[in-house]
């Protein structure tokens, strides 16, 4: 410290004076705000207060320095019912009597003599939620445009019990003055349970003028006690107007309320928690001689570095003020007001910092210097501790650059570029690949990796026939393959996953989505005509943005669209906000592989993500909502026979949701083409028409409201804490976002994803194709390309890959050639003692890494082999209680969240609730039983039987051969044609149940439900 630091007593004697007249009103006082703390919006200041002030998700009030007269609360219109801000007192009221002031100055967006204006302060029983009304019963008192009497068409100030009971004073509203109100809340009977049946009203009262209020009312139906109290706007209040709050008081009585006492009481009645230094600062504070040294003592072990154990960060000046959290630990000129005093200077030692037994407590001095470093104007030095550059020396965080294809010993072998990068990790480790597999196995492979349905008895002859052989046979099958459409109903499956889509909203109610299954069919389009990814993410992120308009760019949206909606959340700013988060953590995990999740309450732990990196993603979004969407230039009919797409029960449930919103008119059937999509009122193409939805208790949709939303950075997390407004942009440490980002912030979001020197999407999505191909990703954590993610086995191999995809317009199908043509592909599944030993897990591909199939190919093979499937392309989905009259692929069948195919439950589907990256791969006794004792899979096996039977006639030779053929593909070796035989020589009357059960279990054996 500095050695000529003066010290002495004067804040020690300041406070024992004041705390004599404090402690002389406690009595009389209730509650208090002085609006002087520090933040930008009402937050815990005051005293008499169970919790922190609540601000509306619609149109929150925030705090503001208005020049020469401090600090005060700013209300904004909204043209409808809002409680910007409401507070619990800290035990409910119920004596006799209430008094309650406040001061306020109202500037209305127009001057004109007949401008109509809104503003009441209301208490009541209940909080109610941003757009209660406050009105039957519950008294309110401000301003308001009287309908009878002297003063009628002109605002004047009111009290009221009650719309329909009003009194309207005499003293007309003068915008822009400042006016002091106050109002008395009476019970007529002293009672606990008694109602305040009296309210009175005066406005800028002086200290005689009890018997002299402006205004009064009485009315026996009341509220009996007083626990919420918040100030609110109207229809009459318009969006531009500004009103300006301060000076909150409530007091027992007349005196009390008038008594300038009553603010000090605000301001410094809280922190008598604190342990105010008996001493002061009196000399300027050095922060590099005075400061520094102690942070570095007492804080920085905790408070330090980008990873700080507790979240915040004392070392870098802008976290200092909240820049990434929106929680300032400190406010410059105003200690008492700072975080940072609050928790050194505690009292509790479970609140103080250093935490008891971490640490020793700050002497006075250091408290009174800390309080001098922050009243003198928080001085910094830069060159000390400086701002950090936004940078990451983490891999994935780095450009994609080509590398240089390695030249490898074993050239025989590596007869591809990919087929290099594998070999010369090989040849690194001292592991050699197997051989190629026969050419039945690469066929069965293939078609099963490729469309997920395994090659028919044709398919396989024609393929294996030496005599039909070409050299470019495997090539011919591999673009055929991927020319299928059942390529996209296989691969668009995946992407399905990743984009958490089904066809409810999801929760306790989970109600239907009628026409969420037009995205299902985008999705399986897409995949079909190789649309090239950077489009394909442009149209899911920003399709209702992209010029010119299309359908398909509308339905593409559904990626937005597919979060789930509760149906059971009253508090509808906590029920939009779970939809918001919801979007941002699946566009972060799908696609750019980054676990955000946890930044949506603090900074990330491991990653360089910010709170403020996590809301400004989430400000792309804030403008826009999910619903049913007009098409406009669709040439199909509208389907409207819901019943056919849904269970029974789900479509009476639906029905039944229906029939209670259009009895309040919320909702009307359309025979409109439209869709399940999310459209932005803001920037989204003006064409579009939005639909009433089916839910519980929907959100509602409001346009004019939802173009002027800002982006908050919520505090903690806590839609009820909104702190500073953002601007939308992507994480600083991906690149710096453009000061503009033009009309269309959504376009501008897709156009950065798939820009060259973004460093993720394109390895992401590479990385996700070889996972989907082989089992498992170069990076094993193929949604977590953070710190804490797995470390590419071959970071070459995936560079050059991403490259190769933007180099090739984005041609999905250009990476599964490379892929799939490589030797490393086409290997046989062989062990090798050597390998194994030195890679046990087959990281470096040695050897074909066998999976077992997803639910769905399960499912569409066994149709596939029983000659029953239906391989239409599209349409509406199938319920699973008609799953046996429309034998679709699995993939068309309802996928209600909470109803989903047996199948899918079965064999490890996803829940939709989140973006799922890769399938879990369990092994219980419920899958076998399901594949043996099903119905569905009893039926399968005796239509086999059935086919069997009409092809191979009655000869057990030939039975067996053709179910083999069917099933997997080849013939019975002898001992299996010897075990068939035995099974199927039985009396002619027992053959056919024979025959059934022979099918029965080749369709159940690993040969026919694994990729071989």
């Amino acid at each position: 410290m500095k050695k000529d630091t003066k010290w002495n007593l004067g804040l020690y004697a300041f406070l024992f004076c004041l705390s004599g007249s404090l402690w002389a009103a406690e009595e009389d006082r209730v509650a208090g705000d002085a609006f002087d703390g520090s933040g930008s919006a009402p937050g815990k200041s005051g005293y008499g207060w169970s919790a922190p002030w609540k601000l509306s998700a619609v149109s929150p009030a925030s705090i503001v320095d208005v020049e020469g007269k401090g600090r005060d609360v700013l209300i904004k219109g909204t043209t409808e019912r809002n409680n910007p801000m409401r507070r619990e007192l800290a035990k409910p009221y119920r004596e006799s009597e209430l008094f309650v002031r406040f001061q306020f100055r109202y500037d209305p967006e127009s001057k004109g003599e007949d401008s109509s204006e809104f503003f009441v302060l209301w208490l009541d029983r209940l909080d109610g939620g941003d757009r209660a009304t406050h009105g039957d019963h519950v008294p309110n008192i401000g301003v308001h445009v009287a309908d009878q009497g002297p003063k009628k068409g002109k605002v004047v100030f009111i009290v009221r019990i009650g719309p329909s009971h009003t009194a309207w004073s005499k003293v007309e509203l003068v915008r822009g003055r400042t006016y002091q109100v106050v109002a008395r809340l009476k019970k007529s009977e002293d009672s606990e349970r008694a109602d305040y049946d009296q309210v009175a009203l005066w406005v800028n009262p002086k200290p005689g003028d009890l018997d002299k209020p402006a205004a009064s009312i009485k009315h026996p139906r009341s509220v009996s006690f007083v626990r919420w109290l918040g100030f609110s706007t109207g229809r009459k209040t318009e969006r531009k107007d500004r009103i300006f709050v301060n000076d909150l008081v409530l007091s027992r009585t007349w005196e009390g309320v008038l008594d300038e006492a009553a603010l000090e009481d605000a301001k410094k009645l809280t922190k008598s928690h604190l342990r105010i230094p008996k001493v002061v600062w009196s000399e300027p504070v050095d922060f590099k001689q005075d400061v520094f040294p102690l942070l570095k003592k007492h804080c920085f072990e905790c408070h330090k570095g980008a990873n700080p154990d507790s979240g915040y960060r004392l070392d870098v000046r802008s976290e200092v003020l909240g820049y990434s959290t929106g929680d300032p630990l400190l406010v410059p000129g105003k200690s008492l007001e700072s975080k940072l005093i609050e928790h050194v200077a505690a009292k509790d030692l479970e609140k103080r910092m250093p935490p008891d037994g971490e640490g020793k407590a700050l002497s006075d001095k250091e408290i009174a210097l800390l309080m001098a470093w922050i009243d003198q104007g928080f001085q910094w030095d830069d060159k000390l501790l400086p701002e950090p550059n936004g940078k990451s020396d983490h891999w994935a965080f780095q450009a994609v650059v080509r590398p240089q294809v390695p030249k490898v010993k074993n050239k025989d072998w590596a007869k591809t570029k990919v087929d290099a990068f594998i070999a010369a990790k090989q040849e690194e480790k001292g592991v050699e690949p197997s051989t190629e597999a026969s050419r039945r196995t690469l066929i069965r492979r293939l078609s099963l990796d490729l469309i997920g349905l395994p090659p028919t008895q044709e398919e396989v002859e024609a393929f294996v026939n030496p005599v039909n052989a070409r050299p470019n046979a495997y090539r011919l099958l591999v673009d055929r393959l991927l020319d299928s459409p059942h390529y996209g109903e296989r691969w668009g499956r995946y992407w399905l996953d990743l984009a958490r889509w089904a066809e409810s909203h999801g929760y306790q109610h989970d109600i239907p989505r009628p026409f969420a299954w037009r995205y299902r069919e985008y999705v399986v389009d897409s995949f079909n005509k190789d649309k090239p990814y950077d489009r394909f993410l442009k149209e899911q992120i920003a399709g209702d943005e992209m010029q010119p308009y299309s359908d398909g760019n509308l339905v593409a949206t559904g990626f937005l669209a597919a979060a789930r909606i509760s149906g059971n959340n009253m508090d509808k700013a906590a029920q939009r906000n779970d939809v918001l988060v919801d979007m941002v953590n699946a566009t972060g995990s799908a696609v750019l592989g980054l676990t955000m999740e946890c930044a949506q309450c603090h900074n990330h732990k491991f990653d360089p993500l910010s709170q403020r990196d996590y809301y400004r993603l989430q400000a792309f979004f804030v403008n826009g909502q999910l619903g049913n969407l007009s098409l406009q230039n669709s040439a199909k009919n509208n389907p409207t026979d819901l019943e056919r797409w849904m269970s029974k029960d789900s479509y009476a449930f639906y029905m039944r949701e229906a029939k209670k919103l259009r009895a309040k008119g919320l909702f009307a059937e359309s025979d409109e083409p439209h869709t399940w999509g999310f459209y932005s009122a803001a920037t989204g193409d003006a064409g579009v028409m939005r639909m009433p939805v089916v839910n519980r208790d929907p959100i509602a949709y409001e346009p004019d409201r939802l173009k002027n939303v800002r982006a908050r950075l919520l505090i903690r997390g806590d839609v009820s804490k909104p702190g500073p407004e953002l601007d939308s942009g992507w994480p600083v440490v991906l690149g710096k976002t453009p000061a503009s980002l033009g009309e269309r912030p959504r376009v501008a979001l897709a156009d950065w994803m798939a820009d060259p020197g973004n460093p993720l999407v394109s390895r992401v999505w590479v990385n996700r194709l070889w996972q989907y191909h082989f089992g498992q990703g170069i990076v094993s954590t193929a949604s977590d390309f953070g710190t804490q993610g797995a470390k590419p086995t071959h970071p070459e191999l995936l560079d050059w890959l991403s490259a190769e995809l933007m180099d090739n317009k984005w041609s999905t199908k250009h990476i599964h050639r490379l892929i799939v043509m490589s030797n490393t592909y086409r290997q046989a599944r062989k062990h090798d003692e050597k390998n194994a030993e030195l890679d046990p897990d087959n990281r470096l591909l040695w050897n074909w890494p066998r999976r077992r199939l997803q639910a769905e190919a399960i499912r569409d093979s066994v149709l596939l082999a029983t000659g029953e499937l239906d391989a239409s392309i599209g349409g509406p989905s199938v319920p699973v209680e008609r799953e046996e009259s429309e034998l679709r692929r699995t993939i068309y069948l309802t996928q209600r969240r909470s109803e989903m195919p047996a199948v899918m439950k079965m064999f490890d589907g996803p829940e939709s609730i989140s973006s799922c990256s890769a399938r879990g791969v369990s092994t219980v006794a419920l899958q076998p039983l399901f594949l043996l004792n099903s119905e569905f899979m009893t039926h399968r096996a005796e239509a086999l039987a059935g086919k069997v039977r009409s092809l191979a006639g009655a000869d057990v030779e030939s039975q067996t051969k053709t179910v083999f053929l069917r099933t997997l593909g080849r013939q019975p070796d002898a001992e299996e044609l010897k075990n068939a035989k035995a099974l199927l020589d039985v009396a002619d009357a027992e053959r056919s149940d024979a025959l059934a059960r022979l099918c029965l279990a080749l369709l159940n054996v690993n040969e026919f439900i694994y990729i071989p």
